[in-house]
């Protein structure tokens, strides 16, 4: 982005965190994963990405879930926008977006499209996902999507800024697929409450950027936008930040110092906190499995290989608990820790169990596995400000 950058952190060596192995001995690829901090805008951003072809999917079925709770009332606030009409044509970027524009044909909106990967963008394999979809947009292939569908009124765009690895040119041709007098609807993960909380699982090598509220709205305004709707929408794990923006060549500088100092100030904080907790939790840990026995991780996502592995955890545990058919028997991107049922918890000697997935569906997993709370299982949250927080539990 041309600015000036600091290194934040280095936090060596990362799995690539969607490389489940079928045996211990195979290997993960790995990378140096830093982060760096804008010295001119306070956004943290990862100093040099992970390859993408190391991180495209490798197995069909991992998937990737959006919130989409407020998607109704986004769509109401879209379809209510100054000029928009029955008459107006809706873009969409991705799969991300299908829930969206579904919702507003079935309002009465019928004009609209979303870039294919496959015809648009000449991406043939179907594990490909938004890490890939950005590598592929070009200047032309953008030409040719305009061709074939024209130009939006309005251009949705879900989950998919963050991963960017070139944002400006990304921005730029993202800017092509509306008219002069269009909308994009912007969303992305809102990475303020983890970021002064000190949450390492937020830092995932497939999340290039993390916004704040004052630094999206910044960057937008810094990249030709004029904010029309700018909201931010609470969930249990992160916010999602809503921009609908329209192009504008009038810059708004919004780069007060002190709000700049602040994230800056924020960032540094950030560290201090995962480099605390790298020894408080390990020791905690120690503590609670030498009174204890076994423990487990239950989730076998980026959330849990972030939590293992950025805090120097991978010998700590012995299983990882995840329902998923198809991640049953394989091993994590990190520890070579296997992954079970959780049907198992119990024949296991298993007294401990951290909750690593999504804090939304903490309360579904206690409520299904009340026979491990029967035996005397714990389930503790590795994500601070949860309930059952790790740090929190006295031993």
């Amino acid at each position: 982005m041309h600015s000036k950058k600091e290194l934040l952190v280095d936090f060596g060596k990362q799995p690539v965190s969607n490389r489940f192995l079928y045996s211990k001995n195979d290997k993960v690829p790995s990378f140096n994963l830093q982060l760096d901090v804008c010295m001119d805008t306070g956004l943290v951003c990862i100093s040099n990405p992970f390859p993408i072809s190391e991180i495209r999917p490798q197995y069909g079925w991992i998937t990737c879930f959006e919130p989409e709770d407020h998607l109704d009332d986004l769509t109401d606030t879209i379809i209510n926008l100054p000029g928009i009409n029955r008459d107006s044509v809706f873009g969409a970027y991705s799969f991300k977006d299908d829930s969206t524009i579904n919702r507003i044909i079935n309002k009465g909106f019928g004009k609209a499209w979303r870039i294919d990967p496959k015809s648009d963008l000449n991406l043939e394999d179907t594990f490909l996902s938004v890490e890939s979809y950005q590598d592929a947009l070009t200047g032309s292939k953008t030409n040719n999507i305009i061709k074939k569908n024209g130009k939006a009124d309005v251009f949705i765009i879900r989950h998919v800024l963050e991963h960017s690895y070139d944002i400006v040119s990304f921005v730029n041709f993202i800017k092509l697929f509306i008219k002069d007098s269009g909308y994009i609807v912007w969303e992305i993960p809102d990475c303020e409450r983890a970021l002064d909380a000190g949450d390492c699982t937020i830092v995932w090598e497939e999340h290039t950027y993390y916004f704040t509220k004052f630094t999206f709205k910044n960057f937008l305004h810094k990249y030709g936008f004029s904010v029309e709707y700018y909201s931010t929408i609470s969930y249990p794990l992160e916010n999602s930040i809503i921009a609908i923006v329209k192009k504008s060549n009038n810059y708004k500088k919004l780069l007060e110092n002190n709000l700049v100092q602040n994230e800056i100030n924020r960032a540094k904080k950030f560290v201090n906190i995962i480099n605390y907790r790298r020894e408080n939790i390990y020791k905690k840990l120690m503590r609670i499995s030498s009174k204890y026995g076994d423990m487990a991780v239950f989730g076998g996502g980026h959330l849990a290989v972030a939590f293992i592995s950025i805090l120097e955890l991978g010998e700590l545990f012995d299983y990882v608990i995840d329902d998923n058919t198809n991640k049953k028997g394989m091993y994590m991107p990190i520890g070579e820790i296997p992954i079970i049922d959780s049907k198992l918890m119990i024949s296991k000697g298993i007294k401990i169990c951290l909750l690593a997935l999504n804090p939304q569906n903490h309360s579904l997993v206690i409520d299904n596995n009340h026979n491990f709370i029967n035996s005397g299982g714990v389930f503790l949250s590795i994500f601070p400000d949860t309930d059952n927080y790790i740090e929190d539990y006295e031993i």
